[in-house]
């Protein structure tokens, strides 16, 4: 039964109740403007009435209240939306950042604009073609060494300017792809970490059946803000405790943080971004193939199986005569002309040694390295490997091939491999087009496990990566390889031509050596210049093209100072299909390039626009629910404080009546 002062007791809950609805009010109008917070209402319950019972109750006895009290401080969220904010977060970061730096490519190529390499390339086949009509003209042929050098030089400032922007592991400037991605993943481990103390105090908060609803909203924003980062996969175990894994790897279990790691391989290879330290190999059998994920994909664990590894050609001169020394026609040699991987070449066999035929093969971009060796012996390796790479050699009016008698000292050999129930042939071993987003290093036969379960599928960080690797590695490569190719056709008709002084077979651009067998047109740009004979004299240019005279000719004959017909031949370069199987011309190569850094510009722009619409639709739909509305506040914060205030006067008023009954009773 009540006492005489229980009336104080319910006007006291009341008081204590209403105090604690108007400071969570209160809480909710001081973080209206809190990003992330989400709005809090406390739960009011009735107290656990009493029993009214005497002598003379009857059976069924009655209740009586006794107050209220706040039972949960509730937390108004919807897991479910959440979950979709930071899914859909991370995508519209990746798209973004992607967008971002295509359009920064864009500007750097400047295409349409006023100096690009393609009016620069126009005016270089011009200049030749006006050295065709006058090839004497001193002027003209400094005009071509102007040209040329502004086609270098244009060259030179984009492929800077893309390398610069890519950056390097070695050297990486402020605002590089390669910065951001260590900044990036940096800022990763500082969210990670607050996270997993997040995690720790929310479930020291919580041990004894409290909610802590503010730090779950910080939990709940940092989750986002590396969502924005990286992708996250974030779930409760059965205890309650919230792991976040990246991918493959787990970033956060509860209170343990496992940090991203940044690796290098050496200074020539991109970072990588992995959740071990050291360079990830992706293989248990790495002597067999070990893998590289370029740009990150979605991919799966698979079993490779090497059944051979790609072989460059080599190939020796097998000679009786010895020694191996003085003119080639000591040897039995005809002048004339002859064929290497289908480039003709013309022999004075008289006036060439065996190392001067060495230095012509060696200078000619012919995918092969020739050299001496000790015993004067001519030695052919092809620069890169496969069977589509072996050397192919034929006498055309010379005999020179025959007399060399050259013989195989290594065959050209393709890497054969299979992983489920799909065969591969590739003539390189670095093989890039078998997984896509995944570059097979292939090194012996035999059987590896590849774990291709890349930790990086979403975010910023994907967005810097896939670019990084993808489109920019892409714009650099393609550049490259049109500048090899002008540099090695011009060349070649060149090195047919004879210049004012009569002389021929001298080069035009200086040789671009191989420096990665496997990637041929590497660094082209850089090793991109003008031979030093050309500077220096003018009357080197080989404008004049040679004409055999008789029949009996092996040689051709210099026409003239006024010849200028290997110039037009040179010039007619810029309609000749030297790309895409034959089918595309230099322009048609460059519109190409062009044309792929524009499209992926427009579908990343497209992309972030979808998905930014999409977060913005999500983004209301949890305002509507977890947003905080200043007019609903301050109406339940006057329903509170007149609840608060009609508890106070039902103390008031207990206090009088007892007051009567102890001091007014007589």
């Amino acid at each position: 039964m009540a006492g005489t002062f229980f009336g104080l007791q319910i006007g006291r809950s009341g008081i204590y109740t209403q105090r604690k609805a108007m400071e969570t009010t209160s809480h909710n109008i001081a973080n209206a403007n809190t990003e992330g917070y989400s709005r809090q209402n406390a739960v009011i319950a009735a107290n656990k009435p009493y029993m009214i019972t005497s002598l003379h109750t009857p059976v069924a006895t009655a209740q009586v209240g006794s107050g209220s009290a706040v039972t949960m401080i509730q937390q108004f969220r919807d897991e479910f939306i959440d979950a979709k904010i930071t899914k859909e977060t991370s995508t519209l970061e990746w798209k973004t950042a992607a967008d971002d730096l295509m359009k920064q490519i864009e500007a750097i190529v400047n295409e349409p604009g006023t100096a690009t390499i393609r009016d620069e390339l126009d005016k270089y086949w011009a200049a030749w073609q006006d050295l065709a009509n006058d090839a004497s003209n001193s002027s003209l042929r400094r005009n071509l060494v102007e040209q040329t050098e502004s086609l270098v030089g244009i060259f030179s400032d984009i492929d800077n300017q893309l390398r610069r922007l890519q950056g390097s592991p070695t050297w990486c400037s402020q605002g590089s792809i390669e910065n951001q991605i260590q900044d990036t993943v940096k800022e990763i481990n500082s969210i990670a970490t607050t996270i997993a103390n997040l995690n720790e105090q929310i479930g020291r908060s919580e041990t004894s059946g409290n909610v802590a609803n503010d730090l779950r909203d910080q939990r709940q924003k940092a989750l986002e803000d590396l969502a924005g980062l990286v992708n996250v996969d974030a779930f409760y175990n059965q205890k309650g405790e919230l792991t976040v894994n990246c991918g493959a790897h787990t970033l956060v279990q509860h209170n343990i943080f496992r940090e991203l790691n940044i690796s290098v391989k050496d200074g020539e290879s991109f970072s990588t971004v992995a959740g071990s330290n050291g360079y990830p190999e992706f293989s248990d059998n790495t002597d067999v193939a070990s893998a590289v994920i370029t740009h990150t994909v979605d991919q799966r664990n698979i079993t490779l199986t090497v059944s051979s590894v790609a072989q460059a050609h080599s190939q020796y001169s097998f000679l009786t005569f010895h020694p191996l020394t003085g003119p080639l026609s000591n040897f039995g040699i005809t002048s004339g002309s002859f064929n290497v991987n289908g480039r003709e070449f013309f022999l004075d066999a008289e006036k060439t040694t065996m190392r001067d035929l060495s230095q012509m093969l060696d200078s000619a971009n012919l995918n092969i390295k020739a050299s001496i060796n000790e015993s004067g012996q001519l030695v052919l390796n092809s620069s890169q490997t496969g069977t589509d790479y072996a050397i192919k050699t034929s006498d055309g009016t010379s005999n020179l091939f025959t007399v060399l008698n050259l013989q195989t000292d290594k065959a050209a050999r393709d890497a054969r491999f299979s992983f489920g129930d799909q065969e591969f042939v590739s003539s390189k071993n670095d093989v890039a087009g078998a997984l896509d987003g995944v570059t097979l290093l292939i090194r012996d036969t035999g059987v590896a496990n590849l774990d291709l379960r890349p930790v990086v599928t979403s975010g910023k960080l994907k967005g810097l990566l896939q670019v990084r690797d993808g489109a920019l590695q892409t714009a650099i490569d393609d550049l490259n390889k049109l500048a090899y190719t002008i540099a090695v056709e011009t060349n070649q008709v060149h090195r047919n031509g004879y210049g004012l002084d009569g002389v021929t077979g001298r080069n035009f651009f200086k040789p671009l050596e191989y420096v990665d067998a496997d990637n041929p047109y590497k660094n082209a740009i850089q090793n991109l210049a003008l031979e030093d004979h050309i500077k220096a004299n003018l009357n080197s240019i080989a404008a004049a093209g040679g004409t055999i005279e008789n029949a009996t000719d092996r040689l051709r004959t210099f026409n003239g100072v006024g010849d200028g017909s290997n110039a037009i031949a040179i010039a007619q370069l810029k309609q000749k299909n030297f790309f895409n199987d034959g089918q595309s011309s230099f322009n048609d190569f460059y519109n190409e390039i062009v044309t792929e850094v524009a499209s992926k510009s427009k579908k990343f722009e497209t992309e972030k626009s979808y998905s930014s619409s999409l977060l913005t639709q999500l983004d209301a739909k949890r305002a509507e629910l977890s947003g905080v509305s200043l007019d609903e506040e301050l109406a339940n914060l006057i329903r509170f404080q007149h609840a608060y205030n009609a508890a106070a006067k039902v103390i008031t008023t207990v206090d009088e009546m007892l007051d009567k009954i102890i001091n007014g009773m007589i």
